[in-house]
């Protein structure tokens, strides 16, 4: 190897999930991401290898074939991604190949719509089968108890996701802000917060449409809203129909603004907390979205989460805390598929799915309070660009 190695610092471990910090230049960090924890990241890689082989309805080769036609849009959006994705390869011993599989994943599961006969109908079917589910929230400063932006998710996942996190604080030198996210390790961005105040959340969609195979991955697109200095950079990361797959991400700013960013197929809604809060789960809430002929694909219990969840945060009698918002993360109400998830034992474990992690972030202060299991055993208390 005769690349800089970078510095990479495992400072802690915040509820059983390592702290890693790395620095430098994009391959740089990705190199010390890699090399921090090549376990977690091989581990990763293999986990989501076998979801999207058993989700995508493909073979080992077509899902290489795919994800390496990914970094040509990749590096239209931002190359600095590529480079710091053959860095994590390097760092972790693995092949670049394997790490877009990875920062693919999202749209990789997604590919066994693409080869349904009987068009939308059967690939329907096939998504209501495979949704997955998250909840986040927004709260700005006219609602907080101290004037704040709050921003935060339940990340829901299957179990095994646990034994692959991070959490990882980024410090860059091309004159983005630093970054900090809580996700799996070999993933250059996930939802968290960045030191101009900007957060996000982000929440599976589905639609009965194609994968868009020469569009952006999740991943990428994630970081691409990180990587923002104010909320109308964050929202242009997303605008343009770049997006491979529908999603959704819900952004906030530390000036007491936040928007949901609902992406359809070749372009975006976008929601507007007009009363301060702001709440998305699993389905969509923008007028016209998803456009025609293709369908929202959506199970029952998204529903209640969205609207269960801005429900809580509006009964509150006088301003809303932090403590409050981790209260309604924590809410059981339509269990067991509710707010905060449980696994069901009745499954086998690679079938169960719980709240992985849950995060709410105050971007005036920089604190995240992160909760490494469900949200209702507690939060841990973080300021991540303090360890810089």
């Amino acid at each position: 190897m005769d690349r800089l190695e970078g510095r990479s610092v495992i400072m802690k471990e915040i509820g059983g999930i390592p702290v890693v910090i790395s620095r430098g230049a994009p391959y740089e960090i990705g190199y010390s991401h890699g090399k921090s924890h090549p376990d977690r990241v091989r581990k990763s890689y293999e986990y989501n290898l076998k979801s999207c082989l058993e989700r995508g309805d493909v073979t080992k080769e077509e899902l290489v074939r795919i994800a390496m036609g990914f970094v040509k849009p990749v590096e239209r959006y931002n190359p600095d991604y590529i480079e710091e994705v053959q860095g994590i390869a390097d760092g972790a011993g693995m092949k670049f190949e394997e790490l877009m599989v990875l920062n693919s994943r999202t749209e990789l599961q997604k590919l066994g719509w693409n080869k349904l006969d009987g068009g939308e109908k059967n690939r329907y079917q096939k998504a209501l089968g495979e949704m997955e589910a998250c909840t986040s929230i927004a709260v700005t400063g006219e609602r907080t108890v101290d004037g704040a932006t709050y921003v935060g998710q339940n990340w829901d996942n299957f179990v095994w996701s646990e034994e692959c996190l991070i959490y990882h604080i980024i410090e860059q030198k091309n004159g983005r802000p630093s970054i900090a996210y809580c996700g799996e390790a070999g993933i250059i961005a996930r939802s968290g917060l960045n030191s101009c105040g900007i957060g996000d959340g982000v929440n599976s969609l589905s639609t009965n449409a194609p994968v868009n195979l020469e569009g952006v991955p999740l991943q990428f697109l994630l970081r691409g809203v990180m990587d923002s200095r104010d909320l109308g950079e964050a929202i242009d990361a997303l605008n343009g129909g770049r997006n491979a797959a529908v999603n959704n991400i819900l952004i906030a700013q530390k000036d007491n603004e936040a928007v949901d960013v609902e992406m359809d197929s070749g372009c975006c809604g976008i929601l507007y907390g007009a009363d301060g809060i702001l709440t998305h789960a699993n389905h969509y809430v923008s007028p016209g979205h998803p456009r025609y002929p293709y369908l929202d694909v959506f199970k029952g219990n998204s529903v209640i989460r969205h609207h269960r969840s801005g429900k809580l945060l509006r009964g509150i009698y006088g301003k809303i805390s932090l403590e409050d918002v981790q209260k309604v993360f924590s809410d059981h109400g339509n269990g067991p598929q509710s707010i905060c998830r449980h696994r069901d034992l009745s499954l086998d474990r690679d079938k169960q799915t719980e709240t992985v992690f849950s995060f709410v972030s105050n971007l005036t202060t920089l604190e995240m309070r992160l909760a490494p299991h469900n949200p209702c055993e507690g939060f841990l208390s973080i300021k991540p660009f303090d360890l810089l």
